[in-house]
């Protein structure tokens, strides 16, 4: 949606690979294969990454976002928080 919205994409870029190295990193860490100096390490620069791309989204996304006249930012709104209870949903039900 903020692609088709925005001219800033360069920004929605950065995001998407910000967003993958998380992924990729969570996924090392949960793999519990390293030292305990490298799943600190591996921990701390996610606290990082996360730190960095809160800001990067807080401060130069969601004010681009909310001045972008063709978005319904309500209904992204709840199209987001139906997804979280199902992923929530999905995430405690016994395997």
């Amino acid at each position: 949606a903020l692609r088709g919205a925005m001219s800033a994409t360069d920004l929605l870029d950065e995001a998407e690979v910000e967003h993958q190295s998380a992924k990729d990193l969570i996924a090392q860490i949960q793999a519990g294969d390293d030292s305990p100096e490298l799943h600190d390490a591996k921990v701390k620069v996610l606290g990082e990454y996360i730190d960095h791309h809160v800001k990067e989204e807080r401060n130069e996304i969601f004010p681009k976002a909310r001045s972008a006249r063709k978005l319904d930012l309500v209904a992204m709104r709840d199209e987001l928080e139906a997804r979280k209870a199902e992923l929530l949903e999905q995430h405690q039900a016994p395997a």
